[in-house]
């Protein structure tokens, strides 16, 4: 399945496992679209603006960066 890539269907499978990876970064969580053991994840996220993680799976050729927008900052709201 080369070429495989995260689409609009499958993206919240991919939110979580870069939320499960957050949580627990010595595991390597499944891969959202395959399902096989060892998803890698990488982080090179650009804070402030977005966060940018890249979904590795060499079981169905999955090789994806994906941005998750962060919220904006509301000015004042810093405590």
């Amino acid at each position: 399945m080369a070429g495989a890539a995260i689409t609009a269907e499958t993206m919240g499978g991919a939110l979580a496992a870069i939320m499960a990876w957050r949580v627990t970064p010595d595991v390597a969580p499944a891969c959202p679209l395959c399902g096989a053991a060892g998803l890698g994840v990488s982080d090179h996220s650009a804070r402030p603006h977005a966060e940018w993680y890249r979904l590795v799976c060499v079981a169905c050729g999955l090789d994806q960066m994906l941005a998750v927008p962060m919220g904006a900052q509301v000015p004042g709201a810093e405590g």
